[in-house]
């Protein structure tokens, strides 16, 4: 289990969130987390002895499913079964988590735990379907009433992919794929035969296959990602395992097909490596429209949720909406494991009142910092300079100095709930300069070249730039950028001319829209260039660790609340 997070319900209400990796400092943290769940306690004013009942978005009694696949896979292939016993006895021990106490086995403790970090037990404890959860997470938090649901990820207790669809507060399931047909495992697999980290670089095969020959896509189809009916597909997992490929071995069909895998962090790629990359986001792609076009047929709902890890492929949700198979998509801002946390808070609220709880509109729910913690990080920082000013000044000098091509880190308000900065735990840049992207990178984010980064635009001027008709507010949807704006925007459009635009409603995160207005007044562009504020951690969470990355970037300044901060040896 990876991303574990914490998600307070009030009356249907989110009060606080937060993943477990911003206060440990541990990516993709899939430890027990009490530490985000001391931070939402704290911030409501509440104990644990006040919460009416605690929810875990996973289910360790439900094996049934993976006990019975064991043993066929015990009779058909002893060799396999004895390297997925190998990783499940790794599972069920937490050794493959980045976090403490991450393990299957931990779950059955989970009570002895908490009263061990708070002082007290849960009066109550439930254990929910992950793929329930995931389903939760996107219904309730969409403005949709009715919908269909599709999730994928690597595996729940059994299942990898499950479609749904939502009425009011009722969700029904209408077809599920189980272990081992995961597209999630085929997508993370294909990530560490590239040589990037499994379970946290799939982003970057998904950045890089843009640049290759997607042809070998049709022997994928033919040979590990099956289609065997309408909307039904089968994974064969013998040609492409995701157990051997977390020990870094390639043995079977896809490797003897495709060639050597790329060693680990293995310098340049070549065109091979991109061409198999183009090919696995293609197969991947034809796999979720198949499905996607089958769910529309069975609900004759123009409304698709999405959630589960796979929901972060944002390449493929923008093929969804590009083919008209739905009209309007809606995908959370945790669509990956830190959802469940907040699928199993609006569950368990449904099953207690048959209510919705609200939904989501933002994603602001973590740590915010006042005047004094500023200071006081600051009064540790020799080597830095800071003004205090009023919201318009702030604004409007964050605006000319990225209208004068420098990169600024800009620290507002609550960190948001998800992998995505929007706006409140960002680096911000001019979208319209093209070598910025590669000081980006090279300079301040020390990442491969070929990713891409991310454009925040205000909502109402979206469609001038982005074929877009909806809102977009969590980063979660590739689209194409208009044939007009790509010369306005080269720094945020992608080699194939899309971007993953960030809507902005002023009356969401009315600060950073004044941004965005600001620059607009000075460019005649309503776009900014947006990225996590982050350099190889997870992203930064208190004003101590902002200045801390401050100080090893090459970023220009910095705004933490009202504070613009700069460095002494910098030119003003």
């Amino acid at each position: 289990m990876t991303e574990s997070a914490a998600v307070l319900l009030c009356d249907g209400r989110i009060v606080a969130a937060a993943e477990e990796e911003r206060f440990s400092r541990v990516k993709h943290d899939g430890g027990l987390p009490y530490r985000a769940i001391r931070f939402v306690l704290e911030f409501a004013g509440l104990s644990i002895r006040d919460i009416d009942c605690v929810g875990v978005y996973w289910d360790p009694y439900k094996v049934k499913h993976r006990a019975r696949f064991m043993l066929g896979l015990s009779v058909r292939n002893p060799k396999r079964f004895v390297e997925k016993a190998r990783r499940g006895l790794s599972v069920w021990r937490g050794e493959h988590t980045t976090g403490q106490e991450g393990g299957w086995g931990s779950l059955f403790s989970i009570k002895r735990k908490l009263q061990h970090h708070f002082g007290f037990a849960p009066k109550k404890l439930v254990f929910l379907d992950h793929h329930r959860c995931h389903m939760a997470s996107g219904l309730y938090a969409s403005h949709f009433d009715s919908c269909a649901i599709l999730i994928m990820d690597g595996a729940g207790e059994a299942a990898c992919t499950t479609s749904g669809q939502g009425q009011g507060a009722r969700i029904t399931k209408i077809n599920e794929h189980l272990l081992p047909h995961s597209l999630g495992h085929f997508y993370s697999a294909v990530t560490g035969y590239l040589g990037f980290k499994m379970l946290d670089g799939e982003y970057k095969l998904m950045g890089l296959s843009p640049y290759g020959d997607p042809s070998g896509a049709s022997w994928i189809r033919r040979n590990l990602l099956r289609s065997v009916g309408p909307g039904q597909y089968r994974f064969e997992s013998d040609g492409l395992d995701y157990h051997e490929a977390l020990r870094g071995r390639f043995t079977g069909a896809f490797a003897d097909h495709f060639g050597p895998p790329r060693p680990r962090e293995g310098g340049e790629f070549n065109d091979r490596h991109r061409d198999i990359a183009a090919s696995a986001q293609r197969a991947f792609e034809e796999v979720v429209l198949d499905m996607a076009r089958e769910l529309r047929r069975r609900t004759r709902m123009p409304d698709l949720v999405i959630a589960g890890g796979c929901g972060l492929n944002c390449v493929a949700n923008g093929r969804i909406l590009r083919e008209g198979i739905f009209e309007r998509i809606y995908v959370p801002p945790v669509p990956h494991d830190a959802g469940g946390a907040l699928g199993a808070a609006m569950a368990l609220y449904v099953a207690s009142t048959g209510r919705r709880p609200d939904l989501l509109d933002h994603a602001q729910f973590g740590p915010s910092y006042g005047h004094g913690q500023i200071r006081s990080a600051l009064a540790a920082c020799a080597d830095v300079q800071a003004e205090e000013l009023d919201e318009g000044a702030l604004v409007g000098r964050a605006a000319e100095w990225l209208a004068g091509g420098r990169v600024i880190g800009w620290i507002q308000g609550r960190m948001e709930f998800g992998p995505r900065a929007l706006g409140n735990r960002s680096f911000l840049a001019d979208p319209r300069s093209d070598s910025i992207r590669d000081v980006i990178n090279q300079k301040i984010k020390k990442r491969e070249l070929f990713r891409p980064f991310a454009p925040s635009v205000k909502a109402e001027k979206a469609s001038d730039y982005f074929e877009i008709n909806q809102h977009s507010p969590f980063m979660t949807i590739v689209v194409p950028v208009r044939e007009q704006a790509r010369s306005l925007i080269p720094a945020v459009t992608h080699v194939d001319g899309t971007a993953r635009p960030q809507t902005v409603d002023r009356a969401v995160n009315p600060r950073y829209w004044q941004l965005l207005d600001a620059f607009e007044k000075r460019t005649g562009v309503a776009c900014l260039l947006n990225t996590s504020f982050n350099i190889q951690e997870p992203i930064v969470c208190t004003p101590d660790e902002a200045l801390a990355t401050f100080a090893r970037s090459d970023i220009d300044a910095l705004a933490i609340g009202d504070f613009w901060i700069t460095r002494r040896s910098a030119p003003n």
